[in-house]
Formats: C-alpha cells, structure tokens, sequence
C-alpha cells in the first residue's frame, strides 16, 4: 500500500510540477528585462546566437563582404574550393548568410565533423573549379 501511495504522489508532482512553472510565466516581474536588453544590443533580431558561428574559420578563395542582414550575401556563394564537398564533408543547411558578431558574409561546412566557416564568394563570374 505504501508503495501505492508513493507512486500516486510521484504522479500528482509530475502533473502539477509543469503547471506550476507555466503559471509562473504569467506573472513576469521584468526582473530578467536587463538580460533581454544585452540580446537585443547585439541586433540579433533572428532569434538566440544561430547567426553566430561556433566553428573555425578557413582562409578560401571567397571575399569578405561586409553586411547587415542576411539579404546581402543572397548574391553571394560557397568558395571556390569548396564547390565540390569530400567524402567527409557537408554543408549546413543556412547557406550563405550574414554573421551577427563579424557583420560579414560566411558560409559554414563540417569537415570530418568539424565546423568550419569562410567567406563567400561573389556569384558573378563564379565557376566550379
């Protein structure tokens, strides 16, 4: 019986647990407005640090090309050197696109499950080599 009454009181915890923190959403003091405030400093308007590349960069034969937003590298596309991925390597799914911190156009890949990132090239005149 007692083992009864342990599991009904571990189910009523696990049901009334996430209630309880969804409640508490409702009733936002502001106290982490200050928090808020430093992400939106950084014009990060895509939403947490997607934009922001974790991996290391690769000098290629792609230009740096200064931006604000990702419409800016839409004339933009992988290197050269990398048009023609190795076995052990993959694009990301973003492309090229304009990085938060470097305000630059880049392009990441996974090299042997590595990420890497460089800049990209202009499309005009662009070839696979």
């Amino acid at each position: 019986m007692n083992k009864l009454l342990i599991a009904f009181g571990l189910v009523i915890l696990l049901v009334t647990l996430p209630c309880a923190s969804e409640s508490d959403e409702e009733f936002d003091d502001g106290s982490n407005d200050e928090t808020d405030d430093k992400e939106d400093e950084g014009g990060n308007s895509e939403g947490g640090d997607e934009y922001v590349t974790k991996g290391e960069f690769v000098e290629t034969d792609g230009k740096k090309k200064e931006c604000s937003s990702h419409e800016a590298c839409y004339d933009q596309r992988e290197p050269q050197a990398w048009c023609r991925p190795n076995e052990n390597q993959s694009w990301t799914d973003k492309g090229c696109f304009c990085e938060d911190k470097l305000h630059s156009c880049v392009i990441e890949r996974k090299n042997n499950g590595k990420l890497e990132y460089s800049y990209c090239a202009p499309e005009a005149g662009w070839q696979c080599a």
